[in-house]
């Protein structure tokens, strides 16, 4: 298990190497490419190299796991069983790397990432499938690979696969972009409607094959597409295209290049894409094809003929028929979608190999107060800081330890413990914990209360002061006396503060709203065993009265970074992940389209 190092000067606990202190420091370097699936590729790219994965075939990580015998996927590994399998991948890849590979430093930093993604408990234990996920997905090999890898640990000895095995799948590898803080915009910490997405594409059967999920990986969901961006950001590093970028002039253009398919010999950089620069006469809506491998003359004949045809398109059309490069999965309450400022169609090469503990309650509940919080600070960055001393962000964190201390209980197990299914945590809760949750909803309701009374008084003390400022001054006074000057600024402060408690009573009112969507799902989920109960002759644990109906609320106009429109409307959903868990009629699955260029403009470190 980590034993924490602490710093005597800041008084506080560090549980990572300072080398991965250093890097993780680094990653904040990328924060200004403007969309996310890149962003997170990136991030992922340069971890990848800082712990030589990229070095590490699949074909070893598959002997080492064989030879250490990680055949149990639900079992815990302790941090020296971790080691040593650690130890033994990259011993020989000192072998054949001596000048690349520093053998301690390595296995340090890898267990460092792997605990910092599978063990936020600090537990010193993970799931032998956390464990051959994180290091598979990080690894030199095709990227088809890797799918049927992952396939094969969670598939029966049939060779099919079930919701439950999906979802635990799926679950442990979207805590990889998770760890850095990017899994709001792939759909969020919650699985299910991705495992809903694949079932649908497989018409609904109870269990599906490997090329079927192959058929739908390809797709590339949005829980998914940071992967398939991770390959293209690797092999685009060396590709060089002779051709010069219309906005910074740059030539030759190395890494990403970008062609338009509105205007004829119009391209652009990765450094200008990523930072969403456009030179005069291109719109974003206008598409583009990207390139990670230089062209062909096949290639470019072919884009050739498809701008001549969209020369007779207006500008109109585009707007309204916008293509995204993902497969998107309806969530419901969680977070945005990815975006797509631009369509853009992707070329990547059939044979393209880059160089390169489920909680689903309590990570789903955190994911959502991240995504509040991320909201907030926004709003206040762009308003001010807040002139009471109640700051909103640690009213946030309160609640959010208070859910995360709710969830954890509902386990009823040590926090190194996991759970064997997604929904195992949802079904054990009992009348004691829902009554908590309820307590917290009322709470919020009575705190949205008393925001919106202050806000009347603070909006009646305004329009007081205004008709004051509109009366004439005494005679006595000169027109430019000190008391003008201090109830013009009281007037400008009261207006400000007008604005940031909107902007707060707007994020408390969403706040509310995802909690009251979280408790009905609950009861419904208590309900179903409760039925059960009765149908086998065992009493179900009483139902407590209903919450009282939320107060009125203005309507509420969450941030939006203007997403990519035009999507087709959502196809019927199927059902839920994991025994018990009821259908979501909200959720559907997703649509296939071209790209994955996705903005996420949220506040970042």
């Amino acid at each position: 298990m980590r034993d924490p190092s602490l710093c005597h000067q800041t008084q506080t606990t560090f549980w990572d190497h300072p080398r991965m202190t250093e890097l993780y420091q680094s990653l904040s370097d990328l924060n200004n490419v403007r969309f996310s699936a890149y962003r997170t590729a990136m991030k992922l790219r340069r971890l990848q190299k800082a712990l030589c994965l990229d070095l590490v075939s699949l074909d070893a990580l598959t002997n080492v796991f064989e030879q250490s015998g990680l055949k149990q996927n639900d079992r815990l590994m302790d941090v020296s069983e971790a080691v040593g399998c650690l130890t033994t991948i990259y011993q020989g890849l000192e072998r054949k790397h001596s000048d690349l590979v520093n053998l301690p430093l390595c296995v340090d930093m890898c267990l460092n990432w792997l605990l910092n993604v599978y063990d936020t408990g600090r537990g010193g234990k993970i799931r032998e499938l956390s464990f051959k996920t994180g290091l598979v997905s990080l690894s030199n090999a095709h990227l088809e690979d890797k799918y049927r890898f992952l396939f094969k640990q969670v598939a029966s000895v049939s060779g099919l696969c079930d919701q439950r095995r999906l979802g635990l799948m799926l679950h442990d590898a979207v805590q990889i972009p998770r760890q850095l803080g990017e899994v709001a915009s792939f759909g969020g910490s919650n699985i299910e409607p991705s495992v809903r997405s694949c079932f649908q594409f497989a018409n609904g059967r109870p269990e599906i094959e490997a090329t079927m999920f192959l058929e739908w990986m390809r797709m590339e969901p949005q829980s998914m597409v940071w992967l398939p961006v991770l390959h293209r950001v690797a092999a685009s590093e060396t590709a060089k295209h002779q051709a010069k970028c219309n906005i910074c002039k740059e030539c030759p253009i190395v890494g990403f290049r970008y062609r338009s398919l509105k205007h004829f010999n119009y391209d652009v950089c990765q450094s200008c894409f990523f930072s969403g620069r456009t030179a005069k006469g291109h719109k974003l809506s206008y598409p583009m094809v990207e390139y990670c491998t230089p062209t062909t003359s096949g290639e470019d004949i072919r884009d050739f003929a498809k701008v001549l045809k969209n020369k007779f398109k207006s500008k109109k059309y585009f707007e309204k028929h916008p293509r995204i490069g993902y497969l998107p999965v309806q969530t419901v309450l969680e977070g945005d979608d990815l975006e797509t400022p631009v369509t853009v169609i992707r070329l990547v090469p059939v044979a393209l190999a880059p160089s390169p503990s489920p909680q689903l309650s309590n990570e789903d509940t955190h994911a959502r107060i991240e995504h509040l919080a991320s909201r907030l600070a926004e709003m206040e960055f762009k308003n001010g800081s807040f002139l009471n001393d109640s700051s909103p962000n640690e009213s946030l964190e309160d609640e959010h330890l208070l859910i995360q201390h709710y969830c954890q209980s509902l386990s009823g197990e040590s926090p190194g413990s996991q759970p064997q299914s997604p929904a195992q945590i949802l079904i054990s809760l009992d009348s004691q914990e829902r009554s908590e949750l309820e307590r917290i909803l009322r709470d919020l309701e009575d705190e949205n209360r008393s925001l919106q009374s202050e806000y009347d008084r603070l909006r009646q003390k305004q329009e007081l002061g205004g008709l004051g400022a509109l009366l004439p001054a005494p005679p006595t006074m000169p027109p430019e006396s000190p008391r003008d000057s201090e109830l013009i600024a009281e007037a400008k402060l009261l207006r400000q503060h007008k604005g940031r408690l909107e902007a707060r009573m707007q994020v408390l009112e969403d706040h509310n709203r995802q909690l009251e969507s979280q408790l009905i799902r609950l009861r419904q989920l208590l309900d179903q065993p409760q039925q059960e109960g009765r149908v086998n002759g065992t009493p179900a644990l009483p139902s407590p009265p209903p919450p009282p109906p939320p107060p009125p609320q203005e309507e509420s106009h969450p941030l939006s970074n203007g997403g990519s429109g035009g999507l087709r409307p959502p196809e019927p959903t199927g059902d839920d992940v994991g025994t018990g868990v009821p259908t979501d009629e909200d959720a559907a699955g997703g649509l296939v389209s071209v790209l994955p260029a996705q903005q996420d403009t949220a506040g970042r470190e």
